[in-house]
């Protein structure tokens, strides 16, 4: 094999393993909520490798909602922005009053505007609990505290480069070839 065609082909394969690189780096992911009580304002938040100032779009829709049942209410929407984090990750939240919300489990959908990084989580909403009286005689609302996990969020990768560069340098190092 001669040196031009092999410095061809190498070359095709770093401009691969670039475009998976690139494509591949865009990671998203969402703290675990648990249950939350209607009513509460609960944050939704997670990490993220996208550089701070990015938007993301976060959708919190009951589980099921749809066309065939648009009985079921409750859910929101809106953008998140993307803020300087540790070494690591950048992070992100996003505020949503559950008043309004039915009992039930919603599903979380983030979205990375510009590119195709996305993430979701589902949470289940209780009834607010019942006004109990106090010996003191000062009633005070009882309700399930919102719970967010710390654990770290599983990442979701954008599309599926690796298929598509090694496509790429394969047909490239064929065309060398066959250019012989």
């Amino acid at each position: 094999m001669n040196l031009r065609r092999f410095a061809g082909i190498a070359a095709a394969l770093v401009v691969a393993a670039w475009i998976y690189g690139a494509v591949a780096a865009q990671q998203m992911g969402v703290d675990e909520i648990g249950t939350v009580a209607a009513g509460e304002t609960v944050t939704i938040g997670g990490t993220t490798n996208l550089a701070p100032g990015n938007r993301l779009l976060v959708e919190v829709t009951p589980v099921g909602f749809g066309p065939g049942n648009a009985s079921v209410q409750g859910g929101t929407s809106g953008t998140a922005v993307v803020v300087a984090g540790n070494d690591t990750a950048n992070t992100w939240s996003f505020e949503v009053d559950t008043t309004g919300f039915e009992p039930g489990e919603y599903i979380v959908t983030v979205d990375w505007v510009e590119g195709d990084a996305t993430a979701s989580t589902t949470f289940t909403v209780v009834e607010a609990a019942a006004v109990t009286p106090m010996a003191t005689g000062t009633p005070t609302a009882t309700t399930t505290a919102a719970t967010t996990a710390t654990t770290a969020p599983t990442p979701t990768t954008a599309g599926p480069a690796l298929p598509v560069a090694a496509g790429l340098a394969a047909a490239l190092a064929g065309y060398l070839v066959r250019r012989r």
